[in-house]
């Protein structure tokens, strides 16, 4: 869609794309925000206040998805841009309390902040929160709906531009940013497009062939026996891996000529077949829609949900398991433009209730996660527990030269005790299939602090 065939700005609805409606769906149907999607921060030093507020609104007035409202015309939703870019900020002083009373409270504050619903009718997605603690220190959040955003929209887009914005205020500067070429409805008509192309006939293909007779993974043997509760709220778990058991997966990975995730995924999958009585195991893995070049500094939700479907005997090694997972990846990443929410109705993948047919995620994480630098600040991220529909979530990072997981699970359906038990397996696992043969080494087994 060009510049001159977008739907003027207010003038007119235009359709969701198909992973904006499939989590639309999901949240109306829980009855409650769900993918509230905040990045949290600790601001030391000399806060520009107006220069930071004014810097969010600009962003926001750059983007169409961040200025954007959903509606329901004849009973389905339907999304049009504004021209109004108003951000509400909420100012908090702290500043009174004693310093450790006054963090007490900042974390109720923003454990309230992140239950907040959105009116997505009426908008806007995104809001501010700002607590002063001290004269000299604030923790600054923002929040966006994940309607309109994604990991790389946060990191590579508008905290990169927050920054320039910021210091553009502060210092006094004028140099202005490159102008926003493509926005989101640009994606929503190529994907509609695409899917009326040959290669979607290609790609629908190649899933049905993937998929034939796939069923949802079984219940993991350690989740709850009781009554499963709406799952409206996600825990997390961190696990850090030695930085010996790190180096040899990097080597093996160049010896067998596969990638690190390749590695961890194999690893991890070997683990959920001891807890699951078939060989079929279904997870999804996070895949992106950037591959265009134009799309790179849009702001949306480019996310797409790839299933990952291996057969794994029982007594599969990992060296065995480890060229399927390649070639099941492989083969993945070259279908991985056909909607996940399209590939449910076009093969009849269902499940009953609100659970989605894959109910394991297992991602890695690319996008670098740069702390914005704003001038006369120390800005540190304060971690908080994200959302997923998903009963577990294991997610891969690598961070200053380690290798860290962070598993987010359903607390409904796994206590801490079980989720800790399959990280500590998968580092088992993982051990295992690197350690070179002779005796074991006391470092090897070393714990690294989460």
């Amino acid at each position: 869609m060009t510049a001159a065939t977008r739907p003027a700005v207010g003038a007119a609805t235009g359709p969701l794309s198909h992973a904006q409606s499939g989590m639309w769906f999901l949240e109306r149907r829980a009855g409650t925000t769900l993918y509230a999607e905040p990045l949290t921060f600790r601001l030391v030093g000399e806060l520009d206040v107006p220069a930071l507020h004014g810097a969010v609104e600009e962003v926001v007035r750059r983007h169409d998805a961040l200025r954007t409202r959903f509606t329901v015309v004849d009973g389905l939703p339907r999304q049009h841009v504004v021209a109004d870019a108003t951000v509400p900020m909420a100012r908090i002083d702290l500043a009174y309390l004693p310093p450790a009373r006054g963090l007490r409270q900042a974390e109720r504050l923003l454990r309230a902040e992140l239950g907040r619903p959105f009116d997505l009718a009426v908008g806007p997605p995104a809001r501010v929160t700002l607590i002063r603690l001290a004269p000299r220190e604030h923790v600054f959040r923002l929040t966006l709906h994940h309607l309109v955003c994604d990991a790389w929209s946060w990191w590579m887009v508008v905290l990169r531009e927050l920054e320039q914005l910021y210091t553009r205020r502060v210092l006094g500067t004028h140099a202005p940013l490159e102008p926003v070429r493509t926005h989101y409805a640009d994606f929503v008509d190529w994907q509609a497009r695409w899917l009326e192309s040959p290669a979607h006939t290609r790609q629908l293909a190649h899933w049905r062939r993937a998929l034939d007779g796939v069923a949802p993974l079984p219940e993991l043997a350690l989740a709850r026996t009781t009554a499963p509760v709406p799952h409206t709220a996600s825990a997390t778990e961190w696990a850090a891996f030695p930085q010996p058991l790190y180096d040899r997966l990097r080597a093996l990975g160049r010896r067998e000529h596969v990638t690190l995730y390749m590695l961890l995924l194999t690893a991890f999958t070997r683990v959920l077949r001891r807890h699951v009585p078939g060989d079929d195991i279904l997870v999804g893995t996070r895949g992106g829609f950037r591959s265009r070049p134009e799309f790179e500094k849009t702001v949306g939700l480019f996310v797409n949900m790839l299933p990952i479907r291996t057969r794994v005997a029982e007594n599969t090694g990992f060296r065995e398991l480890l060229p399927q997972v390649r070639d099941t990846l492989l083969a993945t990443y070259l279908n991985r433009d056909l909607p996940f929410e399209r590939l449910v109705a076009e093969l009849g993948l269902r499940r009953a209730g609100l659970r989605p047919v894959v109910n394991v995620c297992v991602s890695f994480q690319t996008t670098p996660e740069v702390m914005p630098r704003l001038p006369g600040l120390d800005v540190t991220l304060l971690n908080h527990d994200p959302y997923s529909p998903f009963d577990l979530d294991l997610g891969f990072y690598t961070e200053d030269g380690g290798l860290r997981a962070l598993m987010i699970y359903n607390p409904g359906r796994y206590t801490r005790d079980a989720v800790r038990h399959l990280l500590d397996a998968l580092r088992r696992e993982l051990s295992d299939a690197t350690r070179p043969p002779g005796p074991v080494r006391a470092d090897d087994d070393e714990e690294t602090p989460s």
